[in-house]
């Protein structure tokens, strides 16, 4: 059996699809196909600027943010073809061009869609099987045409033989009798692990920390009222700059880190006073299952969470909170923590996830496919 994958761009960031099948391609053959993206380019300087990201990417190795001690798949494609193309010469171009690209079958080809723009490429995988892995609710993601990804996403449900949905609330857009649910999970070893305290935190003063995306999803607002009213400690976000946060530079309290690798992450978590999850309520927060819940559980970090799905099964080893007054009690219940009180958190927040490692994820996706190949 070997897995033919459209992801994102490999390396670009640590998606699931990239945990799921490095674990996979331990013992399968692995062809990744970075990201056919999912809205037409327009002469606009970020669409300029990813155009000339994947021109580059042609002649160089990708930059790997992914776990340390992990390797690449057996073949990384980079297609040069037009997102979303819409006329019918344009889709045959750039089906010619990607099967010019895709490697020889040699074993049963399951085909991994990650991206609903998939969809335009199937008919020449010569798949066996076609998995769709809906990690996002893509009708509501910024910066996707949200009416072509809807319809592409669609088609994709139709054609795939399995789908694989992150959260119940995708589960539930999909038929019953192909749909399964594979939450996300986490590198246990990894972010259990003592790890080496950044050079760029203030061990000195307690701290409060996110990675990921900075993105709209996050309640600015919020933040800006909660480090304003704690001025003593420090609040650390790590991540892409993908909106407008202006507001967080406005106070000396909060700080802004560029994007750090993977492995590093654990270093920053083992050592922040508290770690946030501070969303605003939307359909796209309301159907997601953030990779970060669990890395924040493993390491132990006490966690404070706005109010959303994915985080009801761990409220024995997090904080849920609905205002600024029932952030701010949270905030100050947790820096109060004697060491002892935190350690003991720690083993107990991390048996919450024992057993969701990627590991176990990898191996229901491989009993999965099993069953259906010999149904």
């Amino acid at each position: 059996m070997e897995f033919l994958v459209f992801g994102e761009d490999w390396g670009r960031h640590p998606s699931s699809s990239q945990h799921i099948l490095q674990v996979i391609s331990q013992d399968y053959d692995v062809h990744w196909i970075n990201s056919i993206g999912l809205r037409q380019p327009k002469i606009a300087l970020r669409d300029l600027k990813r155009i000339w990201e994947k021109i580059r990417a042609r002649a160089t190795p990708p930059r790997q943010v992914t776990p340390a001690n992990t390797t690449p798949p057996a073949t990384i494609i980079k297609p040069l073809v037009w997102p979303m193309a819409q006329h019918a010469i344009l889709k045959a171009l750039n089906n010619y061009l990607l099967q010019k690209q895709l490697t020889e079958k040699k074993y049963r080809r399951v085909v991994w869609a990650a991206l609903p723009s998939a969809i335009d490429y199937l008919d020449i995988c010569n798949s066996d099987l076609v998995i769709y892995y809906c990690g996002d609710d893509f009708s509501a993601l910024a910066g996707v045409d949200h009416q072509y990804a809807e319809m592409a996403e669609q088609r994709l449900a139709e054609r795939a033989d399995i789908i694989l949905a992150c959260s119940p609330a995708l589960q539930r857009k999909f038929p019953k009798n192909k749909t399964f649910l594979l939450p996300h999970g986490v590198h246990l070893s990894h972010f259990a692990k003592p790890a080496i305290a950044p050079s760029d935190i203030n061990l000195s003063r307690p701290s409060i920390g996110f990675y990921g995306s900075l993105n709209n999803w996050l309640d600015q607002a919020l933040i800006v009222s909660l480090a304003h009213e704690r001025p003593g400690i420090d609040f650390y976000f790590i991540g892409r700059q993908d909106t407008d946060i202006s507001s967080l530079h406005k106070l000396d309290n909060i700080h802004i880190l560029p994007v750090k690798p993977h492995h590093q992450l654990a270093g920053y978590l083992q050592h922040w006073t508290v770690a946030i999850l501070p969303f605003i309520d939307n359909d796209q927060i309301r159907a997601c299952n953030p990779l970060k819940l669990r890395e924040y559980i493993a390491a132990g970090c006490p966690v404070i969470s706005s109010d959303f799905p994915a985080a009801k099964p761990y409220r024995s080893v997090l904080t849920t909170a609905t205002s600024k007054t029932q952030w701010l009690a949270a905030i100050d219940h947790y820096c109060q923590w004697s060491p002892s009180k935190r350690q003991n958190h720690s083993h107990q927040a991390q048996a919450m996830v024992l057993n969701e490692s990627w590991e176990n994820r990898s191996s229901q996706v491989i009993e999965i496919i099993k069953e259906k190949m010999h149904s």
